[in-house]
């Protein structure tokens, strides 16, 4: 059966940082085919994700997509949460958030940079960054465990656990 995928991510559609390393992944690690569709809702921040006009974007490409399920994945950095009291409150708030919608979440501890790249980058950096990573094929070198993390941990994520829900591996890639 078909499936679009929404992806939901923190930055804008001008930078679309986050979708290099999101769709990096995905095109490393899993096979795809003409019956997966790849949607993307630009939040411009995290702090709008319950706002009306990202809701009304998931519910305007949910109803567009009439030949199989629609399922809406969050992609969500942690920041701070172990040492700010705002930045954990918050990331509680979208996890609880996700699960009252029956929506997953896919979490980058610290941020999705640190996971990919091992490193902060500064805002001015991020799409330079973020264009390097693709075109020198930095995907080969990150390992798998830091995709698969099961609790948050500095510098990974649990993006390959969730992917894995709805996405069929490619067989060649254990690195």
């Amino acid at each position: 059966m078909p499936v679009q995928l929404i992806l939901c991510v923190e930055t804008n559609k001008r930078a679309d940082t986050d979708s290099v390393y999101i769709s990096e992944t995905i095109r490393h690690w899993y096979q795809l085919n003409n019956r997966i569709k790849l949607s993307k809702v630009y939040m411009n921040t995290k702090s709008r994700y319950c706002s009306k006009a990202v809701e009304k974007e998931i519910a305007e490409k949910s109803k567009a997509f009439t030949i199989g399920d629609t399922k809406v994945i969050y992609c969500i950095d942690t920041d701070q949460y172990e040492k700010s009291i705002e930045h954990k409150k918050e990331f509680h708030n979208i996890r609880q958030y996700c699960e009252e919608h029956h929506y997953d979440l896919i979490w980058f501890c610290h941020d999705i940079e640190e996971v990919f790249l091992g490193k902060k980058v500064l805002d001015s950096q991020k799409k330079q960054e973020a264009a390097l990573f693709r075109r020198k094929r930095k995907i080969e070198a990150v390992h798998s465990d830091s995709l698969s993390c099961r609790g948050i941990q500095s510098g990974a994520s649990n993006i390959l656990n969730i992917l894995d829900q709805y996405l069929s591996r490619k067989t060649a890639n254990v690195l």
